[in-house]
């Protein structure tokens, strides 16, 4: 069972950091560690923290998957060293950027009662298990997910490459699961990977359930909430049955949807597997 702490990395300011090195891929060889990163947004993030990224980790490339009023409502820091790429891999979310104004208004707020109440009475309508099957299935999701893997390809070979959206559990989760895929990583492993998300924001979602149900606000604004601040099995699950059902497996999807060649995961395995 995978243990969050193993993959946590530390970076102040920062939510959800964790580095995927260690999980066993192809042949039996292991993922280098620090080569891969994956956070939540680095809008927080503290001068020592981008100071680790460049100096520490090497970040030489940052991915940001997340939409357009995101990121110009939370922009991203300059990082030493890296590359920005913004691609957007779901671009049909029904957030205005006011809606993102009031989100980053609230993130300080430490009334869990009146920030869900609050971001619930927005009526944003997030469907999940649709956005979920469109990251992947869309055409703007392929085509950013293909540049995901372009930049991934091509970062020097003693660097590590960083990707995120803004709690980095989404769009990062899906990358993380088709990057780890293509490297063989076994779908047991990808799932429990997916899941440490959870286990990343375990003090919020325990703070969250206790004072919304202290509060007595209804079952449908506290699973809004969970919804909003965690993950679930379910949500990939279909996503991953039909990769396999239709394509053999997820490197299936990713050879015929995604493009990406023989050559293109001998490359990924000698950048990011162990000897």
């Amino acid at each position: 069972m995978l243990k969050y702490e193993t993959q946590r990395i530390i970076l102040d300011g920062v939510q959800n950091a964790r580095q995927l090195g260690g999980y066993i891929g192809a042949d039996g060889k292991r993922i280098k560690n620090n080569t891969i990163l994956r956070t939540g947004m680095l809008f927080s993030a503290s001068e020592d923290a981008r100071r680790e990224l460049s100096e520490r980790y090497k970040v030489s490339d940052i991915i940001d998957l997340r939409a357009d009023n995101e990121t110009k409502t939370m922009p991203e820091p300059e990082i030493n060293g890296a590359r920005y790429h913004h691609l957007s891999v779901l671009t049909d979310l029904p957030v205005t950027e006011e809606d993102f104004k009031l989100y980053k208004n609230l993130l300080q707020c430490d009334d869990v009662v009146y920030k869900y109440k609050t971001i619930y009475e927005q009526n944003i309508p997030l469907n999940m298990e649709r956005n979920y099957r469109s990251m992947v299935f869309d055409d703007d999701g392929k085509k950013g997910y293909r540049i995901f893997f372009d930049i991934v390809l091509n970062k020097p070979e003693d660097a590590s490459v960083l990707f995120h959206c803004t709690q980095g559990k989404d769009r990062t989760g899906m990358g993380a699961i088709l990057l780890l895929s293509s490297l063989g990583v076994d779908r047991e492993t990808v799932v429990s990977d997916y899941l440490l998300t959870n286990d990343a924001y375990g003090d919020l979602l325990n703070k969250i359930h206790s004072e919304l149900e202290a509060a007595n606000v209804g079952k449908e604004i506290l699973d809004y909430a969970m919804m909003i601040e965690s993950v679930n099995e379910g949500l990939i699950t279909p996503v991953l049955d039909i990769m396999d059902n239709e394509y053999g497996s997820v490197q299936g999807y990713l050879k015929s949807e995604l493009g990406l060649a023989d050559a293109d995961f001998k490359r990924l395995n000698e950048l990011y597997l162990e000897g």
